[in-house]
């Protein structure tokens, strides 16, 4: 989708957006129903889609109302994938998988990610499926696979520099790079900690980049744990200082920065600033307590059962059992819950799904012979080009058609020549549906195209032959005497590696004029060209069959 294509109004509700998403202002959410409401307004399901997914985002980002956030997502996806926007198709399945993951339900995040860049070529593969990446990688990083999940947060960190015109463009950026850097950390390798921390310094000096990121918890923590491990002492305590003076005047944190708080607590521990994580503890309280997660309270309990273990404090340690026995009971129940929720969120999504592929292949299928169309033809065509010239492989292209087949509706009319065509399409499938480097189309009325990949020309020959023999085979009446006994075809095929120059179409007007050539003088056969630009020469050179 091009929020360019909008209209004036459209474009500046959207800037606002960016600009509140960027600042993670309060006002977001308000701006966001603003371009809702025009979207609605004007009636374009694009532009609706896109409002309630940023909507939707806007609640996750800024509010613990996740039945807001749930409902709003739901309609962004349901509308995203009536217009094919992939990108943020992408996104929703992340948000989803994001949720799960807060209600921790390891195997459904994975579900909700993988299926969002399920169907994603190499060509699709954008700052969306980035995003899907490195959360997959964090999944991997928090059950031990450290080596699996930088492969998936190096693989997402490539996809997110795709996209500079992200309005969080540069914090994505350094998120992988903080990512990156726990994985390395983990790894015991020094020398990419140092790189890591390296390129966060360098992208604190960028002018372009806001300095508010680099009071963000997970990168204060990096850049502390970072420092500890290379033994630069003055700029570990640089960093824990500015860490905990961060988490300590803040009121209210986000619930991504809660593992990322837990995560520095259990490090202090781990070094002896015991105290000091009496504190987080203590101010992280309200926002755990607003939170109606009980995995996320659970997992604060557990904190506090290490706290006061390592404290010796055994009123506050038992206190903290019970609150984490609990959470773990409130866990469950609520996860029988949110079980129910994500697999309906998750049965609706497929539900859509199964519409889209439905739409689409109705879109791209023939509805007289099951073949693709002229845009199935399109769609296909054009990728098997690329694919062919990008490794110097042939491409074929055949075109074939009915000889006669005017003067046979006009004979045995309209419906048996639906059944005539339905019959030739047939014989192609059955002839060449075995091989999957040949996929054919009807591409109006009585003519036929197939494409064939990375195939000699005795290879195309012999299946353009079959397709022939198969025909006559069938013995299908011809419409009188005077054009033989039997329907017979005429193909007219192109077969070579393109080049620089050549478009899909080339091969297509090839094809035609060889088809034009058989049906001039030659009815019932078959011709190949090899050049893509006809003349004399090429037409003397052709191969008959």
């Amino acid at each position: 989708m091009n929020i360019q294509n909008y209209d004036n109004e459209v474009q500046i509700i959207n800037r606002e957006l960016m600009t509140a998403r960027t600042n993670m202002s309060n006002d977001l959410v308000g701006v966001c129903d603003r371009l809702l409401e025009k979207a609605e307004e004007v009636g374009d399901i694009n532009l609706i889609g896109y409002a309630y997914y940023y909507l939707a985002d806007a609640y996750y980002k800024l509010s613990t109302e996740y039945r807001k956030f749930n409902e709003n997502l739901l309609k962004a996806i349901e509308y995203l994938q009536m217009c094919g926007d992939k990108e943020h198709i992408i996104r929703c399945y992340n948000l989803f998988g994001i949720d799960a993951l807060n209600h921790g339900n390891i195997e459904l995040a994975l579900d909700f990610f993988l299926n969002g860049i399920r169907d994603c070529d190499e060509y699709d593969k954008n700052s969306a499926v980035g995003f899907v990446e490195c959360n997959i990688g964090l999944i991997y990083y928090d059950v031990g696979e450290i080596e699996t999940a930088l492969s998936y947060i190096q693989s997402g960190y490539k996809h997110i520099r795709k996209n500079k015109e992200d309005s969080l463009y540069y914090l994505n950026v350094l998120l992988c790079y903080c990512n990156e850097a726990e994985c390395y950390i983990l790894l015991d390798k020094p020398e990419s900690v140092k790189k890591c921390l390296l390129a966060i310094k360098r992208l604190e000096s960028d002018p372009r980049v806001k300095s508010d990121y680099f009071q963000d918890i997970l990168v204060l923590d990096v850049r502390m744990r970072g420092n500890y491990v290379l033994g630069n002492m003055e700029e570990y305590q640089k960093y824990a200082e500015l860490l905990l003076k961060t988490i300590q005047t803040e009121n209210f944190f986000s619930v991504d920065n809660i593992d990322d708080i837990y995560r520095a607590c259990r490090f202090l521990m781990k070094i002896g600033r015991v105290d000091e994580v009496e504190d987080i503890v203590k101010n992280v309280e309200a926002t755990i307590s607003s939170i109606s997660i009980a995995y996320l309270r659970k997992q604060y309990a557990k904190i506090k059962c290490e706290l006061y273990s390592l404290k010796n404090d055994d009123e506050q340690k038992y206190k903290a059992y019970e609150e984490f026995y609990t959470y773990s009971m409130a866990q469950e129940k609520e996860g029988i819950a949110n079980y129910r929720f994500f697999t309906d969120i998750r049965e609706k999504l497929s539900e859509m799904e199964r519409e889209n592929i439905a739409l689409l292949k109705k879109a791209e299928t023939d509805s007289l012979t099951g073949l693709g169309n002229r845009y199935g033809l399109n769609e296909y065509a054009d990728k098997a080009f690329d694919n062919a010239y990008a490794n110097q492989k042939s491409l074929a292209v055949e075109i074939l058609d009915v000889d006669n087949f005017k003067q046979y509706n006009d004979t045995f009319g309209h419906q048996a020549g639906d059944t005539c065509l339905k019959t030739i399409a047939e014989i192609i499938v059955e002839k060449c549906g075995g091989n999957n480097k040949i996929r054919a189309f009807r591409y109006g009325g009585d003519e036929f195209v197939i494409v064939y990949e990375d195939m000699t020309d005795e290879e195309v020959m012999w299946y353009a032959s079959n397709i022939r023999l198969g025909i006559k085979e069938r013995n299908l009446l011809a419409p009188s005497q005077e054009y033989g006994k039997l329907v017979t075809i005429s193909q007219g095929i192109c077969n070579s590696v393109p080049i620089s120059t050549n478009k899909l179409w080339d091969y297509m007007y090839a094809a035609d004029n060889a088809l034009y050539e058989v049906k001039e003088h030659r009815k019932g056969e078959i011709v190949m060209l090899h050049k893509v630009l006809i003349s004399q020469e090429s037409l003397d050179e052709a191969k008959y069959s």
